[in-house]
């Protein structure tokens, strides 16, 4: 690659993608921006180079102003900083960064909100006392109205690449994101959110939180997605066939749960409608029992199927799935706090007008009666730490395939709720 094109193409932006962080908000950014520049403004009289590409600086004019009054020399690469203005061909776009080498101390922070769709949002590359700073260095240097790589030569903190110290900064950036998401939360529910008026900003709020959520979940997924795939291939080398066919059926439960937590994403994402297939119900039943078969195991409950139908049904596969399994979780808490040996009774019948009716028995602590009319009103909840959405989202959900959920009884002997579904 020549050097002409070598320079078109914006590398920063690519050392941001594989970062792979967590994106955070502009005030954390802000708060690391002021973290970086700490240990220069405070050693006023130490040698340094600073690298600045930055578009906002409101809430960093004080810690700016300290910057003039070091004996760093300061290379801006826009126009809203002071000093000499480096920059040759305008080929990082939104990407902003703070680049810092002196004789102990090496700093660099790179982020970019425009490569999320969280507005003020950003992944981070972040390197404290690193070899790597050096790599940035030339980076910018490469569109730079001067050799900037001389620098390297005359600073060398640290020749190593110091993961470590990485590794527990990114830590502090998350665990101080945190602090800040939540603050900003705390405020946007006492003021934004008391406002019933304004339908427009609560909408906002609620898509950012879950945009931010979506992100976190996605990323943990292709952890699981890629040791399930080492899994499987390290399964092929297991003697044992016993143990083999089970581990195998582990993974397959994980991957099951892994696409459903997929398909609920793109649904939070795009809203999109259901979609109805031919499915077998039996199979999706079994798929369901599977999944919560460890936490059932907790609790020593066994599930009983009787009059089992081997036919089609009208449903999505995965908002079934889902109900299925959000009903089984609700029965399973019921059963650990009754603390008895539990068991969950599935019963199902075909009924009139090309009906599947499918009861979902537990011998349970049962649910009070006059709370049982509540059961599917979005945010009523029962337990401690549950969302007050399962009932509400599952009863919606089978709403959408043309069925229904319903609460049949409750008493202290149990719970049974009724779903049905149109066969095929």
């Amino acid at each position: 690659m020549s050097g002409a094109n070598f320079r078109q193409k914006n590398l920063l932006r690519d050392l941001i993608y594989l970062g792979q962080t967590r994106p955070v908000n502009k005030q954390t950014v802000k708060g690391l921006f002021r973290f970086a520049l700490e240990p220069l403004l405070e050693a006023q009289t130490q040698k340094a180079v600073v690298l600045v590409r930055l578009f906002d600086t409101q809430g960093l004019d004080g810690v700016l102003k300290r910057l003039e009054f070091t004996n760093a020399e300061v290379y801006s690469f826009d126009d809203a900083t002071k000093g000499e203005n480096l920059q040759k061909e305008d080929i990082w776009g939104d990407t902003e960064f703070l680049v810092i080498l002196s004789p102990r101390y090496s700093a660099c922070l790179l982020w970019d909100f425009s490569t999320e769709t969280v507005k003020d949002t950003s992944c981070l590359y972040y390197l404290l006392n690193s070899k790597d700073v050096n790599n940035v260095i030339q980076i910018i240097s490469q569109n730079s109205k001067i050799d900037l790589m001389r620098y390297t030569q005359e600073y060398t903190p640290e020749r190593r690449s110091n993961e470590l110290l990485n590794k527990a900064v990114h830590k502090f950036i998350n665990f101080a994101d945190s602090f800040v998401e939540e603050a900003t939360l705390t405020q946007a529910e006492a003021g934004l959110l008391g406002e019933s008026d304004d339908i427009a900003k609560k909408y906002e709020y609620i898509s950012t939180k879950s945009k931010i959520i979506s992100h976190d979940i996605k990323n943990h997924l292709s952890v699981i997605d890629l040791y399930s795939k080492i899994m499987e291939k390290r399964l092929e080398n297991v003697a044992n066939k016993e143990l083999q066919d089970s581990l195998l059926n582990a993974v397959s439960s994980i991957k099951k749960s892994k696409d459903s937590i997929t398909e609920l994403l793109t649904e939070l994402r795009t809203i999109q409608g259901v979609k109805l297939e031919t499915i077998n119900v039996s199979k999706i039943l079994q798929s369901a029992i599977n999944l919560v078969q460890a936490r059932a195991m907790e609790t020593g409950t066994k599930f009983e199927v009787s009059n089992q139908y081997t036919g089609n049904v009208l449903a999505d596969e995965n908002k079934l799935l889902n109900v299925f399994i959000n009903l089984f979780y609700n029965a399973l808490d019921a059963l650990k706090e009754k603390g008895n040996d539990g068991v969950i009774k599935i019963n199902v019948i075909e009924a009139e007008n090309n009906m599947l009716k499918i009861y979902i028995t537990d011998n349970g602590c049962g649910i009070q009666k006059d709370l049982c009319e509540k059961v599917f009103e979005e945010g009523y909840t029962s337990k401690a730490t549950g969302s007050g959405l399962g009932l509400y989202i599952s009863k919606d959900a089978m709403k959408e395939q043309y069925g229904d959920l319903i609460l049949v009884n409750s008493d202290k002997n149990g719970t049974t709720f009724e779903v049905s579904l149109s066969k095929v």
